[in-house]
């Protein structure tokens, strides 16, 4: 069985033409800037950056951008492709955002596109609190993922009703695509687990962020974003 890292070091270039060709990405990335609100002089955090699609839109408006991801290979292709757009400022770490860490007030953004619903909520919290440590005052998380939940709400049911007359116009294949997705939906088991808006704005307030705001952007892409507050207690804890 493939670990996940392996799962993403084969699939470099398909997801980055899948993500610079899908005009539903480059909305969610021209929402994720402008809610993020980058300054030239932010250090920034890009979680999950798979070949740096937000990353190298981040980097010429910032100081810095460190690209985190699970993938070596996502990180060496990422790398190539800053050094040869001459983006300096960008550099790469592979790690698992289940244990990543960093030192205490040490960056102002923190940003993920498309990653976290691959965390179980346990995990995709535990996350959202240590990014709250990481970040000085007045810092900023902004999260960009398939935010939705098992059809509580209508937006839920909409979505879910997009997803199935999408796969059922694909024929057969499209068919068994979604018995064997609403089997893995249904137990809670494979690899994606979206969360609700809800959900995420909660987790956000639970970690102490305020400011807390949830933006839908198109079909069922979402974006939660806060501000770390002054008055945080900071965690000396250094990955």
């Amino acid at each position: 069985m493939l670990t996940l890292e392996r799962k993403w070091d084969r699939r470099v270039q398909q997801w980055h033409s899948h993500v610079t060709s899908a005009v539903a990405f480059e909305q969610l990335l021209e929402d994720m800037l402008k809610i993020a609100a980058p300054r030239p002089a932010d250090t920034c955090v890009d979680l999950g950056a798979g070949t740096g699609f937000v990353t190298m839109a981040l980097a010429p408006l910032t100081s810095s951008v460190l690209a985190v991801d699970i993938s070596g290979a996502m990180a060496s292709a990422l790398a190539a492709r800053a050094r040869q757009d001459g983006l300096g400022n960008v550099s790469t770490q592979v790690g698992d955002l289940t244990t990543f860490d960093l030192r205490s007030s040490s960056t102002d953004l923190v940003v993920s596109n498309y990653a976290l619903h691959h965390l179980v909520d346990a995990d995709k919290r535990a996350l959202v609190a240590r990014s709250a440590q990481w970040l000085r005052p007045g810092g900023r998380l902004v999260i960009g993922d398939m935010m939705f939940g098992r059809g509580a709400s209508r937006r839920d049911r909409d979505i879910l009703r997009q997803k199935v007359v999408a796969l059922a116009a694909k024929g057969p294949g499209g068919l068994w695509r979604i018995a064997k997705n609403l089997v893995r939906y249904g137990l809670g088991i494979g690899h994606e687990h979206p969360a609700t808006p809800e959900f995420w704005q909660a987790a956000l307030r639970d970690a102490g962020f305020t400011d807390v705001t949830f933006h839908p952007v198109v079909a069922e892409a979402g974006i939660v974003s806060g501000i770390r507050p002054r008055g945080l207690p900071a965690d000396a804890t250094v990955a």
